[in-house]
């Protein structure tokens, strides 16, 4: 399927590898120009190499740790200088401290709304008067099923990502007017650094091995394994591309049947 968006310039924030990265290489794939950023410089320099290699695009890769203040600026800042414009943000981070409201201090509070809402905010201050500009953008956020489903071990995360859907949703009527559309994915059992953190923290609470642990996750899923991260980033190319030009607003569970709520 052609999707429309070669040439096409994509920021993708924390794609170094993971998800972010999978949402990279499928939007490469399709022939778009990346403005890649993560915190360590050695792991997303030969990511950046990779795509290169593998796809033939133009990429500009920035460290950067998003949350920290002004390094917003300094990203975008970097894809203008290279492409003089910005037509796809894939808004993306890492978890915040796991725990329950009572594991957790405002210290916790503040540093996870810097890396999960605050820095979103940011983003689209500096994004979305572009794409108002050149009438055609996408905006795709990477949430959780924690927004359909709060975890009681997840607070933070339960909190602030649920405050960047509700913005999306806030947005979408607007940017729509401007051919920008403004979507939300919830990515479901990846066997990521985070998942796999998140399993780590379980296995020491019951003092058992992580391979007793995924084990047993494994064993629960519906489809009776991890989902494999490409799948993922293609779901985010097809929102990114033309063929969603009036799917807006939505968020949209990738999470093969996990999560049980309605809407």
């Amino acid at each position: 399927m052609n999707l429309g968006i070669n040439n096409r310039t994509a920021l993708v924030c924390a794609s170094s590898k993971g998800l972010g990265r999978a949402c990279a290489e499928q939007l490469a794939a399709a022939g778009c120009r990346l403005i890649m950023c993560a915190r360590n410089h050695e792991v997303l320099s030969a990511t950046a190499a990779d795509i290169r290699k593998a796809h033939g695009v133009e990429v500009v890769e920035v460290q950067a740790d998003l949350s920290r203040s002004g390094e917003v600026d300094r990203v975008v800042a970097a894809g203008l200088k290279a492409f003089g414009t910005l037509d796809i943000l894939v808004a993306n981070s890492g978890g915040p401290k796991p725990g329950s409201f009572f594991e957790t201090d405002r210290e916790d509070w503040l540093r996870a709304y810097e890396s999960l809402l605050g820095y979103v905010v940011d983003l689209y201050r500096l994004v979305l008067p572009i794409m108002i500009k050149s009438r055609w953008g996408r905006v795709i956020n990477i949430a959780s099923v924690v927004v359909k489903q709060p975890a009681p071990s997840l607070v933070l995360s339960n909190v602030f990502r649920t405050g960047v859907v509700a913005l999306a949703k806030t947005l979408a009527p607007e940017l729509i007017r401007h051919n920008i559309t403004i979507n939300n994915v919830c990515p479901g059992a990846f066997r990521t650094d985070r998942a796999l953190q998140l399993m780590q923290d379980e296995a020491t609470r019951r003092s058992v091995g992580l391979d007793v642990v995924e084990a047993e996750r494994v064993r629960n899923l519906p489809a009776g394994r991890f989902q494999n991260p490409a799948e993922f980033g293609a779901l985010v190319a097809f929102l990114a591309s033309d063929h969603a030009a009036t799917l807006t607003g939505c968020t949209i569970q990738h999470d093969q049947g996990i999560s049980q709520g309605l809407l």
